[in-house]
């Protein structure tokens, strides 16, 4: 794949990283503190909506590998996911004020199945979309493609933010019209920029059944290497994610950190995650493989979870921003070793099947994380430790779980995993005939 498709190809993740901004920030906050609902009920629309959207990316994964449309088996899809996702947020504004407006019952199952469209829609774009970036790049240049165009997510992410400070300096409903708006039609223009031209139009002939998606899962499942690496999945990504809510209120309340000092946790953190991304899929991986930076990025991240845990403790300041950038370093690295290993868990028959698999269980990490977290939390304040011993005993929790995830990473190998597919394949064939 060339520099300038690869660079083109990254301009739906600039701005999938603008829409999540829009949706799981700026609206979260919007229909929190200017609209007044409560933040159990924000959480459940928004975040809850997206989340459970998830659920179609195995299906959908597999329906896509079996139903082109016009030739295409990715490139369509993902493109309406993209066009759903921009209304869904161009209406957002409207909808959060319908609701805020009486949070009845009847409303608020409404919003939720509106945001609940919002989850199906980017879970559909975005398992087509890993779909054709697998489809286009060999294994050797996976490492190179998912460092740009995780960066790219990323740089989404931060252009967004500054420019949401700008457009939505003072809050006002015109204004969250506007900054909706404009990010909508940018989103879908980028994705149509990206895209258009990117997957070669085939004309797909069936020459038998086709398998059966009940099959076609069965091969995922019953692979055993399959198993290990959603383990490892699940359980590093939920370890990682649980410190997503409580980094700043540990910087506040235990070091006494003002919000500005503490929002820059985030600068921190993308300083360490940018910068290893790039370095590891230029230069870690080709020369010493996925699967090795992965467990590097696993390794940092363990250290840097114990330095968190150490200064929660001891109430230690010094050192922190070096601390936190280097669980971005950490988090980069296992981010694009795991995307691309995650891209060599598949088969050429079933790519979007795999990938909805991956992608799913990367849901189901996050999305519980940040519940766990607080809930842990309280759980060490009530058994009688201090607030600094409850942040330490989350982020030594932490540390423990990308510790384990190590072991399950270990079993896992590319060719002993493709070899087994083709085995169960045959069988499942063989089953059919």
């Amino acid at each position: 794949m060339s520099r300038t498709a690869l660079l083109r190809l990254g301009l739906f993740q600039l701005a999938a990283g603008g829409l999540s901004v829009l949706f799981l920030g700026v609206l979260n906050r919007v229909l929190r503190v200017e609209l007044g609902l409560d933040l159990f009920t924000v959480s459940l629309l928004v975040g809850g909506g997206h989340y459970l959207g998830a659920l179609v990316a195995i299906p959908f994964g597999f329906f896509s590998d079996t139903h082109p449309v016009a030739g295409y088996r990715r490139t369509v899809y993902i493109l309406l996911g993209a066009i759903i996702t921009a209304a869904v947020l161009v209406s957002s504004p409207w909808v959060g004020l319908w609701i805020a407006d009486s949070a009845t019952p009847s409303r608020l199952i409404l919003g939720f199945l509106f945001f609940l469209l919002e989850g199906i829609a980017t879970f559909i774009a975005g398992t087509a979309y890993l779909a054709l970036v697998a489809d286009r790049t060999t294994e050797e240049e996976r490492g190179q493609a998912t460092g740009v165009v995780w960066t790219m997510l990323f740089l989404g992410i931060i252009a967004t933010g500054i420019s949401t400070s700008f457009v939505l300096g003072e809050y006002s409903f015109d204004a969250l019209v506007t900054l909706f708006t404009a990010g909508g039609a940018v989103a879908v223009s980028f994705a149509l920029i990206g895209l258009v031209g990117q997957e070669k139009r085939q004309k797909i002939e069936i020459s038998r059944p086709e398998t059966r998606f009940v099959d076609a899962l069965q091969t995922v499942v019953n692979n055993k290497y399959s198993r290990w690496f959603a383990v490892f999945l699940l359980l590093s990504m939920f370890s990682f994610f649980m410190q997503d809510v409580i980094l700043e209120p540990f910087g506040g309340e235990v070091l006494g950190l003002s919000p500005a000092q503490t929002t820059r946790f985030n600068v921190y953190m993308g300083i360490g995650l940018i910068g290893s991304m790039l370095f590891g899929g230029m230069v870690l991986i080709p020369r010493k493989g996925k699967r090795w930076v992965t467990e590097v990025g696993c390794w940092i991240m363990v250290g840097a979870f114990v330095a968190l845990a150490s200064s929660a403790l001891w109430t230690q300041k010094g050192g922190l921003p070096w601390t936190i950038a280097t669980l971005g370093l950490g988090s980069g690295l296992f981010t694009v070793g795991g995307v691309a290993l995650m891209m060599d868990m598949t088969s050429s028959a079933h790519t979007g099947l795999f990938v909805g698999v991956w992608t799913l269980v990367q849901a189901l990490a996050k999305g519980p994380a940040s519940l766990a977290s607080g809930g842990l939390y309280n759980l060490f304040v009530e058994l009688g430790a201090s607030a600094g011993q409850a942040y330490s005993g989350v982020f030594g929790l932490e540390a423990f779980g990308v510790l384990c995830s190590i072991v399950f990473l270990r079993q896992v190998t590319v060719k002993d995993f493709q070899q087994e597919v083709v085995a169960l394949g045959k069988l499942v064939s063989e089953a059919m005939d």
